[in-house]
């Protein structure tokens, strides 16, 4: 009989990243909480993180960490006793961090705790409320048009009081103490590309590095709440973060089907920005590049004046930018497996470039004489050959100790891929000394 049993095909990289993904999709996060502990257990699954809990009243510059939230159930009874807005079924119905509720009032008592997103009327908008104590819920704009008069019981069962912040870290040595920093937030619930995206890449990239044989640089990489995290992990880290971090990325709203968007940090001339631009346009999706004016998320903290690391965003449906955004339709179907795949090709790339991104001096006066050291054809008609010398012949003419990799391989149109084979060759034929 023949064997019909087909071997198992293996997941892309983008399947697995979706995939953890979908793990992590039901878990209710804010700021503090289980929700975030769970998130983090599950990555350490597959990278080695240290936890950290940092107690609620702790001072992180101007901000103070919260009481901690964590909620088991919430619901609306209307009037004829079918439960609405039901925690169990999706969690964005209820506000992030509702204080306790349970009570009964009529509709227009109700409607002051109810919010919605007329714009987009099918979906279920996401609304927080960190700072002050208030309780809430969120409804599709339909279906709260359709609610009628009488009397409703609102349930809120969630604790809201002293606990602590929890992050999550990674530290990569390399041959060198300088450090590329890549961070992600752990804090919002059920929503695939405004979270989600940001920790499944940032896991999967950080298997690709432990991976690596060596590394030329030291990898920082945190997951970490949005906005009181970073101000948290900067308090606490702030004069290693300035003393060794030449290039970093917050990975964050990068799961989209849009054209990639790149904010630069508030710092000009600084390596992330030269490396991502060039990789961005080496590769086969559309990019722009957006001035820092355009920040939004944890940059804010990373670039504010004082701090000023060197840390820019690469989104794929931008925040704020795409019409899902913050709703129940930035779900797992809005964020597709070979959109991750490509995310993840370009932060490899990026981040390939910085680590082979030398400078070299010459080792000869003029140009050297490549065909005494058999790198040049002594016999023409060898076309196939003429784009390696070339590169070979870009990088003499530029490595004078002021121009790097990036700079050469910009200026010629050329990845920096090529054009660092080309300087390895050159270095083993010693025409070139590397500049440490």
């Amino acid at each position: 009989m023949p064997n019909n049993i087909q071997t198992p095909r293996s997941l892309t990289i983008g399947e697995e990243m979706h995939a953890l993904m979908g793990r992590l999709f039901p878990i209710c996060r804010s700021i503090t909480g289980n929700g975030v502990r769970e998130t983090l257990k599950i990555i350490s699954e597959l990278i080695p993180l240290t936890v950290h809990e940092v107690p609620s009243g702790t001072e992180c510059f101007d901000w103070i960490v919260p009481d901690e939230w964590n909620i088991d159930d919430a619901y609306i009874l209307t009037p004829d006793g079918k439960k609405i807005a039901n925690f169990k079924e999706n969690n964005l119905h209820v506000v992030g961090y509702s204080a306790p509720f349970d009570g009964e009032m009529n509709l227009d008592e109700l409607s002051d705790h109810i919010h919605t997103a007329p714009d987009i009327p099918e979906a279920i908008p996401y609304v927080t409320s960190y700072y002050q104590r208030r309780w809430g819920f969120c409804l599709s704009h339909k279906q709260f048009q359709s609610l009628k008069q009488g009397t409703y019981r609102a349930v809120i069962d969630a604790s809201l009081e002293p606990g602590s912040l929890t992050y999550g870290d990674l530290l990569l040595p390399g041959d060198s103490n300088e450090e590329i920093l890549l961070s992600c937030n752990t804090c919002h619930p059920s929503l695939a590309n405004n979270e989600l995206s940001g920790p499944v890449l940032l896991t999967y990239l950080a298997r690709w590095l432990l991976s690596l044989p060596e590394r030329r640089y030291s990898y920082r990489i945190v997951f970490m709440p949005e906005t009181i995290g970073s101000l948290v992990y900067l308090s606490q880290h702030l004069d290693d973060l300035k003393n060794n971090v030449i290039a970093g990325y917050h990975l964050t709203c990068i799961g989209g089907p849009a054209d990639f968007i790149f904010i630069k940090p508030r710092a000009k001339g600084t390596l992330s920005e030269k490396a991502m631009h060039h990789t961005l346009a080496h590769c086969s999706i559309g990019f722009s590049i957006e001035d820092y004016t355009r920040r939004a998320s944890d940059e804010r903290q990373f670039c504010a004046p004082g701090i000023d690391l060197p840390v820019g965003v690469l989104t794929k449906s931008k925040f704020a930018a795409y019409r899902e955004y913050h709703s129940s339709l930035d779900d797992l179907e809005f964020v597709k497996p070979s959109y991750l795949e490509a995310s993840f090709s370009v932060f490899q790339s990026c981040l390939e470039a910085i680590e082979m991104n030398w400078r070299f001096s010459v080792t000869q006066l003029g140009e050297p004489n490549l065909g005494r050291r058999g790198l040049y054809p002594t016999i023409g008609g060898q076309a196939y050959r003429m784009q390696s010398i070339n590169d070979q012949k870009a990088v003499l003419a530029f490595s004078d100790g002021e121009h790097d990799l990036i700079d050469i391989a910009d200026k010629h149109g050329r990845p920096v891929k090529d054009i660092a084979t080309a300087a390895e060759t050159l270095v083993k034929a010693d025409l070139l000394s590397r500049l440490l």
